[in-house]
């Protein structure tokens, strides 16, 4: 994802950049915090004619709440000697009168829906709200009695949420070792919880205790300063409040000695943790509220139930700590799915300092288990996954009143023998009203409040067989998805977790998805248009995936479609774009935006999106959509791609005149944004969906590649005149990689590329939009220039990068890359002169650029001079400085001959040192430079 500028505080306003540390494709944006309390009711209008006594009346509506006329109403029961057949009128109304008390059904069918079916005992008047279910082939919710019976009621979850203490015992001078922390109980007391189905799941201590953790690894050692000011974490704590699964009761029981009162603070203790873990802030206020109160907030209670269910259910254990100086340190050991889910990482460690809007919050540290960095076994490709989703069939309707009523069902395939809950991301405001099995059986499920921890939850009433597929269906509905932004536009939110999301970004599947909309409004999907109708006043379109993808998205609103063509790669590509202004830019419709042409526009976008698409095929091989669908959102400052589903900015269709008028001046920054944002998210069409990333370590491979693309765009796209732009752009890049903000510390100095999202902080804001995305740019560009053959060379100087991208994309298709999957494919396919270490290895290059912050600067001076023979001898000096001694790299010296710069060679160095290069020329150059392209990053 391209966008404008990171913010460490939320927006209330939905085209704001909002408050959330991950993300998209960006898959690291923030995520929408504007979650307002649901009201899911399906109300029937009042009668305008009085009723008699013993009366059936009702009004039948939709899942939108449209009424729905000429339904067909059967009663039949009490002492009624045949059914009694009535048709709903056009506002949807029936009305039975001079009934005789007693029970009827009530049968209520209509072409397009599912059949309703409700029972009354009556005794002088029953006003029904009758709501159907629209056929699976367009989708449908239908809320009712016994299926809301079965939210949050698991009667173990109960005991679990509703738990309270158990025996207490004195603790004195106990130590416990978890991986690279150690906890020391000096003195005081430790309470168990009751346990649960005779099982032990936590502990509370109260006392004197002191927490140290100490990483194995030099770059957590570094970063450990950054956060800590020292390579441990150092803590004193007077309250700890322990949850883990029931195998690691175990590690408690040596402290099982002299009994105690439980004194009045654990209590305490234990209330404050609830009040901590299970609330969720409207609008978070730092990078840890905005992790780890994400749509997948972890319900603990649900975490230890499936630990319960399950005993081979992978361990965990985390700790609670109140301690000084920091009031709610947390220290997390969880295997398989990692300590941080939200973070998409198999990381299984980690320790967060959660301080809401104070200086010190972050995520200290996430790192593998000791054991596996000692082994040389740690991967950021570990599967961390309990489930792997083979398929979503999702039926959507969207209302008059922009809500959501949706259908899922998923299919998948248990990855871990036993497992009999699964975690979803699901956008809170978004209610579940039912969840069933393949056979139709009613579920459990847990859903709490969108103000507490209200992830969803599904529990299965057995463990699937393994090497089996199954199924689950999910019936839920809210708001917060969309925003109107008036005039036929919309803010689309939500766009991971508008549906039940088993695995976010971390695996592909396919989709089949059927939406039902207004007929005013068009909804463009994800995948292929494989029909539409009209039925029942709304607009049906069913859309499917031929390959899997990572995401399923759409966008909405008044759009009118343009075409256009590609002869050369014959991708399928059409625009779409809105023929009005949104709301917020009314006021300017007749003044600066006067001559705003969105078709006009839709084209220039198109023609970019067309000529980048070409850039991108030549460099990095065939994509793997054959169309792609180039929309308009009102959103003014951010891009999203999304599988052959790509959102502009509606800055994009704005040209620099009317943003001149709009700003009042020419803002250099955004004009720059705005050039490379359609190319940008194009490239996503291939790194981010051809390709995935493994873990937020990795996340560069997408970001940074994508902007990258947007470079190669600038020159190879552009025309005979390219230079000017495609220096400027890289100028930005290394801007946005080394100025310092107001705390003087720029993103360079946050950390290395390789800690992704962990670089965000409150002095630090713009690190992870400065390093994964420029600085991950540039270790590309870097990588292409080492790779250019010297002048002279046969054929395409650009064909080893070439060759090396088109590798990368074809081993990638089907699993996510990592750092290291990407390094081992660069280290196959790199020239003789990149093995400095003369071992076949890069570990030089990426020490350096990924897992180091080192930047030289750089000082060239030449002399030119006649030759014999007519030629000219070039002497030049390059001086670096500004690194460590074994920092080496490649730069490449131009010359302009008089028709621009002209790549000659590129020279070694080493260290902080001088060298001193001769060679001769043909001709007398106008100039030689260093780096005249500004492809290699220096100061």
């Amino acid at each position: 994802m391209r966008q404008r500028r990171e913010t460490l505080r939320a927006s209330c306003n939905p085209d704001s950049r909002p408050m959330r540390a991950f993300r998209l494709l960006g898959r690291f944006q923030f995520l929408h915090p504007l979650l307002y309390p649901l009201i899911l009711t399906l109300l029937s209008a009042p009668l305008t004619t009085p009723l008699r006594a013993d009366t059936i009346s009702g009004t039948v509506k939709d899942p939108s709440g449209a009424v729905v006329a000429g339904a067909r109403i059967e009663i039949s029961g009490s002492a009624l000697a045949e059914p009694l057949v009535l048709t709903s009128d056009d506002t949807g109304k029936f009305v039975a009168a001079n009934l005789s008390a007693g029970k009827y059904s009530v049968r209520v069918a209509k072409e397009g829906f599912d059949e309703l079916l409700t029972t009354v005992d009556l005794h002088g008047t029953a006003d029904l709200p009758l709501s159907l279910t629209i056929t699976p082939q367009q989708t449908s919710v239908t809320v009712n009695e016994k299926s809301s019976a079965f939210a949050n009621s698991d009667p173990v979850y109960r005991q679990l949420r509703n738990n309270g203490l158990g025996d207490t015992f004195r603790c004195e001078n106990f130590t416990l070792p978890i991986d690279v922390g150690t906890f020391e109980l000096k003195s005081g007391t430790i309470t168990f919880l009751a346990t649960v189905n005779k099982s032990q799941t936590g502990a509370i201590f109260v006392g004197q205790g002191h927490f140290t953790l100490k990483p194995y690894a030099t770059v957590d050692t570094n970063e450990m300063v950054r956060r800590a000011g020292g390579p441990t974490a150092e803590e004193d704590f007077t309250e700890a409040v322990f949850r883990f699964s029931p195998d690691q009761f175990s590690q408690f029981e040596s402290t099982l000695g002299t009994r105690a009162n439980t004194p009045a603070e654990a209590a305490s203790a234990f209330q404050h943790w609830k009040d901590k873990v299970r609330h969720r802030h409207e609008m978070p206020e730092g990078m840890t509220e905005a992790f780890l109160e994400s749509d997948t907030i972890d319900n603990v209670d649900a975490d230890v139930l499936a630990a319960i269910y399950n005993s081979k259910h992978p361990s965990f254990f985390n700790a609670y700590m109140h301690g000084t100086p920091h009031k709610d340190l947390r220290f997390f050991l969880r295997t398989r799915v990692g300590a941080i889910p939200q973070m998409d990482s198999p990381e299984e460690v980690a320790l967060v300092n959660c301080d809401g809007g104070g200086m010190n919050d972050g995520i200290w540290y996430s790192q593998h288990l000791k054991s596996e960095l000692v082994a040389h076994t740690a991967s950021s490709q570990q599967d961390r996954r309990l489930f792997a989703t083979r398929c979503y069939n999702i039926e959507t309707v969207i209302g008059k009143n922009n809500h959501l009523f949706s259908r899922a069902t998923i299919m998948f395939e248990p990855l871990v023998p036993g497992e009999r809950v699964l975690k979803f991301g699901l956008l809170p405001t978004l209610r579940v009203t039912r969840v069933t099995d393949e056979g139709g059986k009613d579920l459990h499920f847990i859903q709490e409040s969108r103000k507490e921890d209200g992830s969803f939850y599904a529990v299965l009433d057995e463990a699937p067989a393994m090497g089996q597929v199954h199924s689950i269906t999910v019936e839920y509905g809210g708001d917060k998805v969309l925003y109107d932004a008036g005039s036929g536009s919309y803010y689309i939110g939500a766009r991971e977790s508008w549906y039940p999301n088993l695995n976010g970004f971390g695996e592909k599947a396919l989709y089949d998805l059927t939406f039902k909309v207004p007929p005013s409004n068009v909804l463009i999907s994800v995948g292929k248009l494989e029909g539409q109708h009209t039925e029942a006043g709304f607009a049906v379109t069913h859309w499917v995936t031929p390959v899997p993808v990572a995401v399923a998205g759409f966008n909405y609103g008044k759009y009118v479609k343009m075409d256009f063509p590609d002869s050369i790669t014959h991708y399928e590509i059409a625009g779409y774009f809105l023929t009005e202004l949104p709301d917020r830019l009314r006021p300017y419709e007749n003044g600066a935006l006067r001559g705003m042409s969105p078709s006009s526009m839709t084209k220039y976008a198109l023609d970019q999106a067309r000529a980048q698409m070409q850039v991108c095929t030549m460099y990095f091989g065939k994509a793997p959509y054959e169309n792609i669908y180039i929309t308009e959102q009102p959103n003014f400052n951010f891009g999203q791609s999304w599988p052959n589903l790509v959102y502009l900015p509606i800055s994009a269709y704005i040209d620099s005149t009317q943003r001149w008028m709009l700003f009042g001046q020419i803002n250099s920054r955004f004009t720059g944004f705005v050039q490379e944002v359609t190319p940008h998210e194009v490239a996503h069409q291939w790194f981010g969906h051809g390709v995935g990333w493994a873990s937020y370590h990795d996340q560069w491979l997408s970001e940074g590649f994508a902007e990258f693309a947007a470079g190669l765009f600038l020159q190879q796209a552009m025309g005979p005149k390219w230079q000017k732009d495609y220096i400027d752009f890289w100028e930005r890049q290394r801007v946005r990689i080394l100025e310092k903000n107001n705390f003087g510390v720029s993103p360079n100095d946050a950390g290395p590329l390789w800690l992704g999202l962990r670089l965000i902080s409150p002095r630090a804001g713009q690190a992870y939009q400065g390093v994964t995305y420029s600085k991950g740019a540039y270790v590309l560009a870097m990588l292409r220039s080492l790779m250019y053959a010297d002048m002279g060379s046969a054929g395409n100087r650009d064909q080893a990068f070439i060759d090396m991208m088109h590798d990368f994309m074809e081993r990638h298709r089907d699993i996510p890359a990592s750092t290291e999957s990407f390094k081992a494919v660069a280290e196959k396919h790199m020239t003789k002169k990149m093995d400095l270490q003369q071992n076949g290895r890069l570990d030089w290059f990426f020490r350096e650029w990924v897992w180091g912050t080192q930047v030289p600067r750089y000082n060239f001076k030449y002399d030119v001079q006649p030759a014999e023979g007519g030629k000219f001898k070039v002497h030049a000096e390059i001086t670096q400085n500004e690194v460590d001694e074994n920092f080496a790299m490649f730069v490449p010296i131009f010359a302009d001959f008089g028709d621009g710069m002209v790549r000659l060679s590129q020279v070694p160095i080493a260290g902080n040192s001088t060298r001193t290069i001769n060679f001769v020329l043909d001709r007398k150059p106008k100039k030689v430079a260093l780096n005249a392209y500004k492809e290699i990053l220096e100061r």
